[in-house]
């Protein structure tokens, strides 16, 4: 799974949010379920967390799109199991083959 942290534009439904939970066809593409959490909302400003499980093109703006909101913001915070914490834009370390076991363990072959 990826999870982002979102800023939009618009109000905000929580019931649309809940919505996308089950799935939702946006221009003919089906997108799987997404878990949405409004983190905080100032007017029509809210910061939410997206957690995708396919994370296709552009997904998250066709969706928040699709239920009237705009993305200003997107920052992905985990890629799978790795947290990304601080690692800066086209920054990249290098994870320790122990590390990759333990994270993805018969998922890869070392």
């Amino acid at each position: 799974s990826r999870r982002y942290k979102v800023r939009v534009h618009g109000f905000v439904n929580k019931n649309k949010l809940a919505d996308l939970a089950k799935g939702a066809t946006v221009d003919g593409i089906n997108y799987g379920s997404v878990k949405v959490e409004l983190e905080s909302q100032n007017g029509t400003n809210s910061w939410l967390v997206v957690t995708l499980n396919e994370g296709k093109n552009r997904e998250i703006r066709k969706l928040m799109k699709s239920i009237g909101l705009e993305v200003a913001r997107l920052i992905r915070l985990s890629y799978g199991p790795f947290q990304l914490g601080s690692l800066k834009k086209g920054e990249v370390r290098e994870v320790p083959q122990k590390v990759l076991k333990e994270q993805l363990g018969s998922k890869i072959s070392l």
